[in-house]
């Protein structure tokens, strides 16, 4: 079996078929593949080691990078073999910062890091994110991949030295046979060293090099073994920082599905010009070439995750068959998934119907949908509807239980609902109402409900009324701050224990401590601020609340609606 054994001319002609948006699409080149590791899932250190690969000259490396730029290109990526090996590389990253790309990704697999100067050379040119590749969270497993002794203590070192320097830090790893047993291990490594994201990949049969079939048996284990690793990785980040942002890439999202919030397949519009024995080739659409790799399997039409799923690689299915692949039903999903992690999966289902009237154009009289986004990782489907008269109204759906102040609520999800203050009152209960219609169209039990909450308009207009009430205690305490002398007091900056309650504390010698408490509330459309006054029994406290309150009086106003109670009506000492 040869790698490029499934790989048709008419994919290959329609991957390279390259049209952007011209509007920050992301650019790939790869430097030649020229590397020190012999990882066992890579053609470059096989290309290598027959001594056939070469670094791209730098000329025509310029002139794609200038191409990329013009064609609307902002992200680039500079790949290899290992670029950083490459002679002129500092040139080539001194060119892309010359051409004004906004993010530059340097993907290492770290042999340059010892090398005395080597990161103060590429820092001297600007900020970059470094892609580590760390193939094993192990120095065992790291180095079982790729054949080099000292490549995991490379890692480690560049990692410190890294993170000494403050720089963007983000790792890869493609999993294989000698490396998925360490996939626990990753939490603890990148969070002692300050890592942003991890991005673990399966192996693509077709970028591996000329391997026979036992080859590609021997590195490619079955997706179902690796699964309770993976699992047990995953688990580890959420425990650590759950939103750390770590995502298993191209995984059959039935083999872990109750983790299937972090597997993606594809990514952001992204044109990458690799090369060969003889330089760079032809320009290809990086995510539409991988998936004309993969196909799906009669059942996978019944599976929740279809529409997200590209599918398993062709090879693969020869190696191990398809056996361990069957579809997840909705409520099979619901039953792995307590948490609700997939809870966008779970819902988009009862958002058909909405989605169709949206579809249709079929919104209330003077309300149109301005934009929708769905978060996987922050569990919610977003939308914002625009009123005719420039107010917008945001609309949230979250699991159920998760709302702030629900506007509408089913045993599926809760649904939030802020609108801008000014929209009209008429307009916005009309909004609602049409909403929880379309949501009651989608239930796909009629046992289910979709409730509107009585006191709905009021929910929605909370949120900017409480904005407004905290902008004015801002404002207040500015101004007190400002003007506020008593030799040995000093008063704190403004913090806010909860979202109406905020706290201005002064301090005095031997423990005195007055503070400051502003409440804030929101009733008929309108915020109310009130405030109180808890003194520590020290010192001269209240002479102290005397004068906070005097100043509070001066600035009202200069602070519309805010309102403060006289100091004999302040709260009596006692904190």
């Amino acid at each position: 079996m040869g790698a490029n054994t499934n790989i048709t001319p008419e994919d290959r002609r329609a991957a390279t078929n390259v049209t952007t948006s011209h509007a920050g699409h992301r650019f790939e080149i790869q430097l030649g593949h020229l590397c020190n590791n012999r990882c066992v899932f890579c053609s470059s250190g096989q290309l290598t080691a027959m001594k056939v690969a070469r670094p791209v000259p730098l000329e025509p490396i310029i002139e794609a990078l200038t191409e990329a730029r013009a064609a609307g290109a902002t992200h680039l990526t500079f790949l290899g073999g290992e670029p950083t090996i490459h002679k002129r590389f500092l040139e080539a990253l001194a060119k892309a910062v010359e051409l004004g790309f906004e993010h530059i990704v340097i993907f290492t697999n770290g042999v340059m890091f010892p090398h005395p100067g080597f990161i103060d050379s590429v820092t001297a040119l600007g900020k970059f994110e470094w892609r580590i590749s760390i193939q094993g969270a192990t120095d065992e497993a790291h180095v079982a991949t790729t054949g080099r002794a000292d490549s995991f203590q490379r890692i480690v070192h560049g990692l410190g030295e890294l993170q000494r320097r403050r720089q963007l830090v983000t790792t890869n790893m493609c999993v294989n046979e000698r490396s998925y047993r360490s996939l626990p291990h990753y939490p603890e490594l990148l969070k002692r060293y300050g890592v942003r994201q991890l991005h673990v990949d399966i192996v693509r049969p077709e970028s591996t090099g000329e391997r026979d079939e036992a080859y590609l048996r021997d590195i490619m284990p079955r997706y179902s073994d690796m699964a309770p690793y993976y699992a047990e990785m995953l688990a580890g980040f959420e425990r650590w920082n759950p939103d750390f942002d770590v995502n298993v890439g191209n995984l059959p999202h039935c083999v872990l599905p109750e983790w299937g919030v972090r597997i993606h397949h594809g990514g952001q519009e992204t044109v990458t010009k690799s090369a060969d024995s003889e330089g760079l080739e032809d320009e290809m659409n990086k995510y539409d070439w991988q998936k004309s790799l993969r196909t799906h399997l009669p059942g996978c039409a019944d599976c929740v995750f279809r529409s997200r799923c590209t599918g398993i690689f062709r090879v693969y299915l020869e190696l191990h068959g398809g056996e361990e692949f069957r579809p997840v039903s909705r409520a099979a999903l619901k039953a792995l998934d307590p948490e609700r992690r997939n809870f966008v999966v779970l819902v988009e289902p009862l958002l058909a119907a909405l989605r169709a009237a949206l579809g249709a154009q079929q919104t209330p009289a003077a309300w149109r949908l301005l934009r929708e986004a769905s978060e996987d990782r922050h569990r919610q489907v977003e939308m914002t509807f625009a009123h005719e008269a420039g107010k917008v109204v945001h609309v949230r759906v979250v699991p159920p239980g998760c709302g702030r102040a629900p506007v509408i609520r089913s045993v599926e999800y809760d649904v939030d609902a802020v609108a801008e203050l000014g929209v009209p009152l008429e307009a916005l209960a009309t909004l609602l109402e049409w909403l929880r219609q379309r949501l009651a169209d989608g239930l796909d039990e009629p046992s289910m409900t979709v409730a509107l909450a009585d006191d709905a308009i009021e929910s929605a207009l909370r949120a900017p009324v409480l904005q407004r009430g905290r902008q004015r205690v801002a404002l207040l305490a500015g101004r007190v701050r400002g003007r506020f002398a008593r030799p040995g007091w000093r008063l704190d900056g403004l913090q806010w224990p909860s979202e109406s309650l905020g706290e201005l504390v002064a301090r005095g010698p031997d423990g005195a401590c007055v503070a400051v408490r502003f409440s804030v509330g929101a009733r008929e459309g309108r915020s109310q601020v009130g405030v109180e006054f808890r003194a520590a029994e020290a010192g001269d406290a209240r002479v102290v609340i005397d004068q906070l309150a005097g100043l509070l009086r001066a600035a009202q106003p200069a602070v519309p609606g805010a309102q403060v109670q006289p100091p004999e009506a302040a709260s009596a000492p006692g904190v």
